[in-house]
């Protein structure tokens, strides 16, 4: 059996890489937990995959490790801990597809719950492998492996990256902007009929810059990469949503929000 003591050097050697397990859409928060299934637990490769159980019903998201547990087999290496049970050291927390801080869904490893219910985790993207705090929010549940068992585990947040490694988090989160502060932000509560978030992308100060997205389309954009290039959008208000689209929409739009009364 795997100790705490084999978990806190498992973190010391990954910490600060760039991990890519599959070659696609590069080091994202799949790659991290692959990774530590695989070289850590010694699960193969391939039930921990994304679609490893089928592809319903969010092909190519972490969440479907959750969501396709039992058909992938991956049962022969963890159990299944529903949201609001009490959680524990190496286990994996799965995040779903469309909450609000994680609206493209998440997974990352849990090395402690802090008292104040944020989950400090062995976590990867935006940024490379890292330890952070993240809101339990959104939470579906955790995998916890058979093989490993801890007692107290305890670790400081990554303080910052090597200068390389900032160096590189900082191009990625740069790419596309132009030199220019593009802002990716969600408006969480009833912004759509169904209740859904509504999410946008704007640079500041440059017009027609505006794009709106759903959760469930996006509008056609690649959903990973916005949350490559610019992290977790940022909770705002109505009318700091509202402000903004205006400045940033073309003019035809802002003379149609207008007339609608904006």
């Amino acid at each position: 059996m795997l100790t705490e003591a084999d978990l806190a050097a498992y973190v010391q050697r990954v910490r600060y890489q760039w991990i890519d397990v599959d070659k696609v859409f590069g080091a994202q928060c799949w790659d991290q937990w692959s990774h530590y299934a695989t070289n850590f637990l010694g699960v193969p490769s391939w039930p921990t995959y994304t679609n490893a159980g089928g592809i319903q019903p969010h092909s190519g998201f972490a969440c479907n490790v959750w969501h396709n547990f039992e058909r992938s087999g991956l049962g022969q290496w963890f159990e299944k801990i529903p949201a609001g049970q009490a959680l524990r050291p190496g286990d994996v927390v799965i995040w779903e597809l469309g909450s609000a801080w994680y609206p493209l869904s998440h997974i990352a490893t849990l090395l402690e719950v802090l008292a104040n219910g944020m989950l400090r985790c062995l976590t990867q993207n935006p940024g490379a492998v890292q330890i952070a705090d993240l809101i339990p929010r959104g939470v579906l549940g955790a995998l916890r492996p058979k093989a490993l068992t801890v007692g107290a585990f305890h670790t400081s947040k990554t303080p910052a990256l090597a200068a390389s490694q900032k160096l590189a988090a900082f191009h990625r989160a740069r790419r596309l902007r132009k030199g220019r502060n593009t802002m990716f932000i969600v408006l969480e509560k009833n912004a759509r009929q169904d209740g859904s978030p509504a999410y946008a992308t704007f640079t500041e100060g440059v017009e027609g810059s505006w794009t709106e997205m759903d959760t469930s389309d996006m509008q056609g954009m690649a959903a990973n990469a916005l949350a490559t290039q610019y992290g977790q959008p940022m909770s705002c208000t109505l009318p700091f949503w509202k402000r903004m689209k205006l400045k940033h929409c073309t003019p035809d739009e802002r003379a149609a929000l207008k007339k609608a009364g904006w």
